[in-house]
């Protein structure tokens, strides 16, 4: 049983660490991307690629973050400010990767729990259209979390295919 579920911004010295990270996910992502698609596929050095990256410790706007279960390193989280639905919002979880060790024990919902009472505001999370198990996570997690109505939109299948869901939490569930 996992007691605790921290969040820890990642400084520009330990992005490594993302960037070790970002292989599993990318790894445990390819799993649902389509055969032909650019998605899931190694570049010819064999390893996956996250382009932007390095963009976490240079722009305002874009939070690193590792996800920690009982002081244990579990996953991270890359949040910054882009719209799926190219609106007004504060913040938008970008990706979120849960180590297999750690899921459907509760650490990837609480973490989201943390995420969203430390940063308030207007949300998106788009989930691309291919990827069923991160949809029901977070049609779960999201109003587990917070107060107030999630809507759910379609992307326009050129800016996001796929769910956005959108919520304002200025209002702490208890």
């Amino acid at each position: 049983m996992i007691d605790c579920v921290t969040l820890t911004q990642v400084p520009v010295d330990q992005s490594a660490i993302i960037t070790n990270l970002m292989q599993l996910y990318k790894y445990d992502f390819s799993e649902f991307a389509p055969i032909g698609s650019p998605y899931g596929e190694v570049g010819s050095e064999g390893r996956f690629v996250y382009d932007g990256l390095d963009s976490y410790w240079r722009e305002e706007g874009r939070v690193p973050l590792t996800v920690q279960a009982d002081d244990r390193l579990a996953g991270f989280i890359l949040v910054n400010r882009w719209s799926a639905l190219n609106r007004q919002l504060d913040h938008s979880v970008t990706e979120f990767f849960v180590l297999r060790k750690y899921r459907r024990i509760g650490v990837g919902s609480r973490a989201a729990r943390v995420l969203f009472e430390r940063w308030r505001g207007r949300w998106e999370v788009a989930v691309a259209s291919y990827n069923k198990p991160a949809l029901f996570f977070w049609r779960k997690a999201i109003p587990a979390s917070v107060d107030g109505t999630v809507e759910e939109y379609a992307g326009d299948g050129k800016r996001w295919v796929g769910t956005v869901l959108c919520f304002d939490n200025g209002v702490r569930k208890s």
